[in-house]
Order: structure tokens, then sequence, then C-alpha cells
């Protein structure tokens, strides 16, 4: 069984409640550790906590290494995705060779929103080294894991699609939908920015 990560403040409650949780309900099972903090601040991408939230997650991947038994795969994931039958099974099967981290845009980069991995040493070194990363040079996990990955990142297929790659895959072939480039402005946070972009994708507009 996958053991699948996540971390959110109270600004993402909903995103997990009316998104990511009922999706999961129609996957298969999966051992979900999810670590929850208070906070007012509106989980806008790139200002007030968010940083340091992104931190605190970072951090909570690397306990979960610790609770995790040794070998097992791990996923640890973002709140602004819908997952679809058949997700867990292909990331379990993926991770038994490697490292894997969703795909950022047509051209590759890497996307922190799934990071996938059986619970190994070189896995938690790279969590360190990004956490270290963070907190020397004050950039989020996606530029700390960029700066360090070399070639100990694999890129998971188009079939973990998010708003920029959603294009690269068939529909019946798309195994999950995460909602990314969601930039505050003065009408609207970007937490409701993804609702919206979930809300098409679960409706299939």
């Amino acid at each position: 069984m996958v053991y699948l990560i996540t971390s959110g403040t109270s600004s993402h409650d909903s995103l997990r409640q009316d998104y990511f949780e009922p999706s999961l309900n129609r996957c298969e099972p999966v051992e979900w550790l999810h670590f929850q903090k208070q906070s007012q601040d509106p989980g806008n991408f790139m200002s007030g906590d968010w940083l340091d939230s992104v931190g605190w997650a970072t951090r909570n991947a690397l306990d979960a290494t610790k609770i995790v038994p040794q070998g097992r795969v791990m996923v640890i994931a973002d709140l602004d995705i819908t997952w679809l039958p058949g997700a867990f099974t292909e990331l379990e099967r993926i991770a038994q060779n490697g490292i894997w981290a969703m795909k950022e845009t047509r051209k590759g980069l890497i996307n922190t929103g799934i990071i996938a991995s059986q619970n190994t040493s070189p896995f938690r070194w790279l969590l360190d080294q990004v956490i270290e990363e963070m907190e020397s040079s004050r950039v989020h996990d996606q530029d700390a894991l960029r700066n360090i990955a070399f070639d100990r990142v694999n890129l998971l297929p188009s079939s973990f699609a998010n708003t920029k790659t959603l294009g690269m895959t068939k529909r019946k072939d798309i195994l999950c939908y995460h909602a990314i480039c969601s930039i505050a402005d003065d009408q609207e946070s970007s937490v409701d920015k993804k609702k919206k972009l979930l809300d098409k994708f679960i409706d299939g507009d």
C-alpha cells in the first residue's frame, strides 16, 4: 500500500475537504498521513506566510520518513489535486525505480505537487538537502529541488497532469489533475482560483 503524505493550513481546508479527499474515495486505498496547522494567512502563492508554510510541509515530509516503513512507497502531494482510479497503483509501480516528480511543463522541469519514492536513504537525503537549500537561499521547495536534483529525480508521465500539461494526454488516460498557476489578485485568492480549475476538471468542461 502507498503512503500518501500531505500538509495543509486552515486556508487550504476547503481544497482538502471538497476536492482532494472526495477524489481519494474513488481510488485504490492508501495510508494517508496528513499534517495540519491553523493559520489566518490566505495561502496565496509567494506572499504572506506562504514560504514558511512550504518549508513546514517539506519538514513534515522528512518527518514522515520516520513513520513510514523502510522501502515502502511514499507519495508527497499538494492538496490542490484531484485523483483518478489507478493513480496510486501506477505511482507504486513507478517508484520501485528511483525518485519521481511531476512534470511542470511540456518541456519538462520539476513540479513538486507530487513526489514519489520508496522510503530509502537517498530519498531522505534529498529531502534533507531541499530543506537546507530552502533555508539558506530563501527559495521555495520547487526551486530548491530543481537546484539540487540534477539526475536524481525522474519526471512522471504526463498522465499525472497539471494546468500546463493537461493537453499532453487523452482525458481517459489522465490519473490526476493538479491546479497550478493560480496567483491571487484583488478579486480572488489563489485558493478560490484553484477551486474553479478543479471544478472545471471534475465537471469535464
